[in-house]
């Protein structure tokens, strides 16, 4: 990760891996040397892990988070921590050690993303003693001689040997001695309970986080820790201005509250901007912020709407500001089209709408003078491009330019709720467009991808970074990394904008491809455009991955049917590993971390951390 103010990775000496590979050595180090050396070795042992190098052992052997020592050596780590409470800090610290002991404890120097088969072949142990191999062979006789008891024999599989061992262990204690035991059979046994990996570190998941059961207990412990830099307690944000696009629901909902709690003053895009009134006014809080909170109508699939809201905007900051400066701070690119909602669907959240507006609900949010209002597909039925060549699209959109008449009424008995209280139709739809290959995908849905996943965040950024900038913020290279940023610029990003790890890996092989598209070039804007930003008007702009926090229709569908017939399993793990609050997390982490002076620019970050990118 390109940072500004982080103390840079030395080298200790050129004798320090040779040095620190017994107990005695780590022992006397650690005793021996000041934090903040111990700290740089900490970080050494860190970067030899991502480059698939063997650290040295003085993660076996450092003192325990509760101690003083191990509080001065992770304000070293983590300087921008010391204004935090100390269960903060040391839940990073514990995080970046655990990880290094994984790596020594379990894995070999080229197997961390390779498949299961190869991990679970390839787990590196000390060499055990004659007594422990004793006992092992004891116990794998008295298994083999019990045939009648499970079905271990000796043509059982090694693999499958431990995963029976280890299902052995979870039986109670008191139950250790009975004379009859009746093991489980390997067929009846689910693989993926003892096999999965840890949604951030990727090591084996042995035992899960209490809040988090796709997070080992390390990860889990960061993951919260991170995510709470951005909470209000920690992050204040008064006197600044932001705008978050897409703001109705999930992220982007819970990305403009978190800004509004740490004080902010947030104007939030949206297609449907009555009934996102009605839910952040539906906010036990709401009392606190409203005043600081203005919503836009807007359907980024028409051009004119995106350069409309951009006029909103700097109106909107006008009012704001008294002294003329109509400054933004934050820009929150996280409109996304991945999936297109079916038409019936369009037809009843376009007719809330209107039951709002014609309700004697009172707008207290909405910014007036634009004249917005929400339309099926962006108003453009009748585009010529669009039914190109299907016949089946031509009758798709003719169908939705008619008027929507009595017989198209909507009646709450017409509906279900979802988790996140959107309106679902309860009719069957056809396979999404995120399951559909090349050839499958709708020409809709492709160019409606472009134009809300890409070029909208090229028009927002072109038209407000002038806004985002004071006179004289340009300055020289050193004076600039010196400073805080003044402006933030997210790009909700994904990993379907980057290359995997194999030609054939399953998060792509010819699916979404439109949506894997335009994230790769949302990426490149980020790339192309964040040094002369940085460099000329401290404008930090990055790309993140809020991480996984739904799946598609199809999927959850077959996650719900899993976990209702789970026996005795895991059905936490029929579900995303993350949820929005976590995702916000992660959106506001480059905010966090730079009004406390690290600067962090140009950069695709997932889990808190620079990430590769093709």
């Amino acid at each position: 990760m390109r940072t500004e103010t982080k103390t840079p990775i030395v080298q200790i000496n050129n004798q320090g891996e040779e040095m620190l590979k017994s107990e005695a050595s780590c022992r006397e180090f650690v005793k021996t040397k000041d934090p903040s050396t111990i700290a740089r070795q900490i970080q050494l042992d860190q970067e030899s892990c991502r480059l698939s190098r063997l650290p040295s052992l003085l993660a076996l052997y450092l003192p325990p988070p509760k101690s003083e020592q191990a509080n001065a050596i992770a304000l070293h780590l983590y300087p921008e921590t010391s204004m935090y409470c100390r269960s903060i800090r040391m839940a990073q610290y514990s995080g970046m050690v655990q990880v290094i002991k994984a790596y020594l404890n379990q894995m070999t120097s080229n197997l961390k993303h390779e498949k299961l088969a190869t991990v679970v072949g390839g787990l590196e142990t000390r060499k055990p003693s004659k007594e422990q191999i004793q006992t092992a062979l004891n116990v794998l006789d008295f298994f083999v001689k019990n045939q009648d008891m499970n079905q271990i024999n000796l043509r059982t599989s090694l693999e499958d040997v431990i995963h029976v061992l280890r299902k052995d262990l979870e039986i109670p204690s008191e139950t250790q001695n009975s004379s009859v035991r009746v093991y489980p059979s390997i067929a009846s046994m689910e693989g993926p309970v003892s096999r999965r990996k840890c949604y951030i570190c990727r090591f084996l998941l042995v035992s899960h986080h209490a809040q988090y059961s796709s997070l080992c207990k390390p990860c889990g412990d960061f993951n919260l820790a991170s995510c709470g830099l951005s909470l209000p307690q920690n992050l204040h944000l008064e006197g600044k201005t932001a705008l978050v696009t897409g703001g109705r629901l999930n992220l982007g909902y819970h990305t403009a509250l978190r800004l509004l709690r740490c004080g902010a003053k947030v104007i939030v895009s949206t297609r449907y901007p009555r009934d996102a009134e009605v839910r952040y006014l539906a906010e036990h809080d709401s009392e606190s912020w409203r005043e600081r909170l203005k919503i836009i109508g807007a359907d980024f699939r028409a051009a004119s709407d995106v350069f409309q809201l951009v006029e909103a905007v700097k109106e909107c900051l006008r009012r704001w500001d008294l002294e003329g400066e109509n400054r933004l701070d934050v820009l929150v690119n996280n409109a996304a089209q991945t999936l297109t909602d079916p038409l019936e669907k369009e037809r009843q959240a376009v007719e809330q709408e209107k039951r709002f507006h014609g309700s004697r609900f009172q707008s207290q949010l909405l910014l007036g003078g634009s004249g917005y209002e929400a339309r099926i597909r962006g108003g453009f039925q009748g585009s010529k491009l669009l039914a190109y060549g299907a016949k089946r699209t031509t009758m798709f959109l003719e169908a939705s330019n008619a008027d929507l008449g009595p017989q198209n009424a909507v009646t709450d008995q017409n509906l279900v709720r979802s988790n996140d209280t959107e309106l679902v139709p309860t009719e069957n739809s056809l396979k999404s467009s995120w399951m559909q290959s090349l050839h499958e995908i709708p020409y809709e849905d492709v160019i409606t991808a472009h134009s809300v996943n890409t070029l909208v965040p090229f028009i927002l950024i072109r038209e407000l970074v002038p806004l985002m900038s004071s006179p004289g913020s340009s300055s020289s290279r050193s004076e600039a990394r010196a400073s805080k940023p003044q402006a933030y610029i997210i790009n909700v990003s994904s990993r379907e904008g980057t290359f995997e790890s194999s030609q054939a890996h399953p998060s792509k092989n010819g699916h979404h491809v439109h949506t894997n598209l335009t994230k790769a070039a949302l990426n490149m804007l980020t790339a192309t455009e964040a040094a002369p930003m940085w460099k000329e008007k401290r404008v930090a702009i990055n790309s993140v991955d809020p991480g996984y926090m739904s799946a598609a229709p199809e999927i959850e569908t077959r996650w719900w049917e899993m976990a209702m017939g789970e026996q005795g399993g895991e059905a936490g793990r029929w579900e995303c590993p993350i949820g929005w609050e976590d995702g916000a997390g992660r959106v506001l982490w480059p905010i966090a971390v730079g009004e406390k002076g690290e600067a962090v620019w140009g950069r695709f970050l997932k889990h808190f951390r620079d990430e590769e990118v093709g």
